[in-house]
């Protein structure tokens, strides 16, 4: 993330410049993030000066665990959207730019970087497309002032023909215009359609942190723990045999490890083994696997506190930390959804589609649910809470305003 003064235009020299100050400072630890995510620990590059010793290199996937449950939980079930006004238009641009799908992946991208970077554009038949960026290949600039307003996206990246020619290409958004440099020239300027810059951050937490990134040193730790494990192991099977005798020759020897078999006189046979303190390491990796789980607010579902017989509150005072977590994630993600709304309302006015004055953005929590509760709330909050929105706490309704129309309609059904 980069500030400038929101009045500044950006020069090509300049957007080269922070493309590469982006190289040096920030994408290093987006490759990181990415190849853990990726199970390309930092184990698999541990290398040893004698290479006869046994080297094994045993990753494991925590990264993408915490990612793929802490996603599933927060948007896997699909979020729903409420008004007094009449939405159908917006629901079905929605689906049309595959919205469903497009969160899922805002919300790994979020989890694995911190943040995630959503275009907004139209496509040749003038429908509404959403899009994920690569954060890898995007710089954000933000003004320097208190509002922190996004003034430029810039994107960058390459291509390999098939005769080998690589062509570099970059992007800059901004409020006005869309300009693409190819190989650092100028090709094309195009007007910005939209109210604002067509790009939305959306932010995983207010650091802009993945959701393992505070614990790769002890996946790094597990790793290793794990690795050096079978390295004893490789070293026991592998030690010396130590024959108390000088009469045996190469060729006994060779004999002796095809038959399985020792002969001869006075040959006394030991293991030469390696000495060392005996630790307890199962243990160890017990507490590593505890400490990864605990300090990145992801449960470990395989633990026995997790039996299917708990009740629905219980289960969430077992979770406290991880809905603590996923409770900011949705204040995040709202606020970013609120400002592609105002992106979207005003094409769709150019469009000539219906605008609903205010949608309200509902978020469900994808966990075991006791639906008897969650009915027995409902029947308890009727009359009090409208029917819309008592209708968004089942997660097994998408649109309400449809489901109350059927509701409607079976009622007058019945009245006839």
């Amino acid at each position: 993330m980069y500030y400038i003064n929101k009045d500044t235009e950006l020069t090509y020299s300049e957007i080269q410049s922070y493309i590469s100050k982006f190289m040096t400072g920030e994408y290093p630890r987006l490759s990181k993030l990415d190849r853990y995510y990726n199970n390309d620990n930092d184990i698999n590059r541990r290398m040893f000066e004698d290479t006869s010793k046994p080297n094994n290199k045993i990753s494991h996937s925590f990264a993408e665990y915490i990612t793929e449950t802490n996603v599933a939980m927060f948007v896997g079930t699909p979020i729903t959207y409420i008004s007094k006004d009449n939405i159908e238009d917006y629901l079905n641009v929605l689906d049309v730019a595959n919205e469903q799908d497009i969160n899922v992946d805002l919300a790994t991208n979020c989890s694995k970087y911190g943040y995630a970077i959503q275009l907004i554009y139209l496509n040749e038949n003038a429908d509404i497309k959403l899009a994920t960026l690569n954060n890898k290949q995007c710089v954000l600039i933000f003004s320097d002032d208190i509002s922190q307003k996004l003034l430029y996206c810039i994107r960058f990246w390459k291509t390999i023909s098939a005769d080998d020619v690589i062509t570099e290409w970059v992007e800059v958004y901004s409020a006005y215009d869309i300009k693409t440099y190819k190989n650092d020239i100028l090709i094309n300027t195009q007007d910005n359609i939209f109210i604002d810059i067509p790009i939305v951050v959306y932010k995983n937490n207010t650091e802009l942190k993945g959701d393992y990134e505070n614990v790769i040193s002890l996946i790094d730790e597990y790793d290793l723990l794990t690795s050096d494990t079978a390295n004893e192991q490789d070293y026991f099977n592998n030690c010396y045999l130590y024959l108390n005798t000088d009469n045996v020759d190469s060729d006994d020897i060779a004999n002796m490890k095809e038959s399985r078999v020792l002969f001869g006189e006075n040959l006394n046979p030991t293991f030469v083994l390696k000495n060392g303190e005996a630790t307890n390491t199962e243990q160890e990796k017990t507490r590593l696997v505890s400490d990864i789980h605990k300090l990145s607010f992801t449960p470990d579902m395989s633990d026995d506190n997790f039996a299917n017989n708990v009740s629905g509150v219980a289960m969430k005072y077992k979770l406290i930390g991880t809905l603590n977590k996923i409770q900011n994630k949705q204040r995040k993600f709202k606020n970013a959804i609120r400002e592609r709304n105002r992106l979207l309302f005003d094409i769709m006015n150019v469009k000539s589609l219906s605008v609903p004055s205010y949608v309200d953005v509902i978020f469900t929590t994808n966990l075991p649910e006791n639906e008897l509760e969650t009915a027995q709330m409902i029947n308890l909050l009727r009359g009090l809470v409208s029917d819309e929105t008592l209708l968004a706490q089942l997660p097994f309704i998408e649109d309400t305003a449809w489901e109350l129309e059927q509701q409607t309609e079976v009622s007058d059904i019945y009245a006839e």
